[in-house]
């Protein structure tokens, strides 16, 4: 609890804004505790629970990643010190691949003395060292270009899609057909 204002023992597994003279505070941040992924690690996606606030309150995040356990520069969506992750399910800035150690920062405001964002869980994704059979990484794809993928495996049916843009981190699962 970075400012003091984090409430964590009035909900049974989750954390809100504090109340001061029975009302919430305006906001807080809680900066985690540090993530070892135990070697190079790509991040995919972070979510959080739950992913609907009330419309006067938000929870926003902000990522740090290195590989010396001891920088840590907070960033948002898109790699900069100036933006936030605020829908649940965005895709991790690629800023963060190849890193070891993983950190958050969670901000909790409102707008109105009478309510409280709740976050009762964060998951960071990630990969690291081997990857599920069946899956394949493109690392050094460069974001904005179109490119053609061409899946086959002996005994079944080839796909074929074209001008695939790459845009960050993306998941794309092709089924295939004997």
């Amino acid at each position: 609890d970075l400012d003091g204002n984090i409430d964590s023992s009035t909900l049974p597994s989750g954390i809100q804004l504090k109340k001061v003279a029975g009302n919430f505070v305006s906001s807080a941040q809680l900066e985690s505790s540090t993530f070892d992924t135990g070697g190079s690690s790509n991040f995919t996606t972070l979510t959080w629970e739950p992913t609907s606030q009330n419309p006067l309150t938000s929870v926003k995040f902000q990522l740090a990643s290195n590989n010396d356990n001891t920088t840590w520069d907070f960033v948002g969506h898109d790699g900069t010190a100036g933006t936030y992750y605020t829908v649940s399910g965005t895709s991790i800035s690629s800023v963060h691949d190849n890193n070891q150690y993983m950190r958050y920062k969670v901000f909790l405001e409102s707008q109105d003395q009478d309510f409280t964002p709740v976050l009762t869980s964060a998951l960071i994704n990630y990969v690291s060292g081997c990857y599920t059979p069946g899956q394949s990484m493109f690392p050094n794809l460069t974001a904005g270009n179109n490119y053609d993928l061409e899946v086959s495996l002996a005994g079944y049916s080839s796909q074929t899609i074209n001008n695939l843009n790459i845009n960050g981190n993306q998941l794309l699962e092709v089924l295939m057909s004997p």
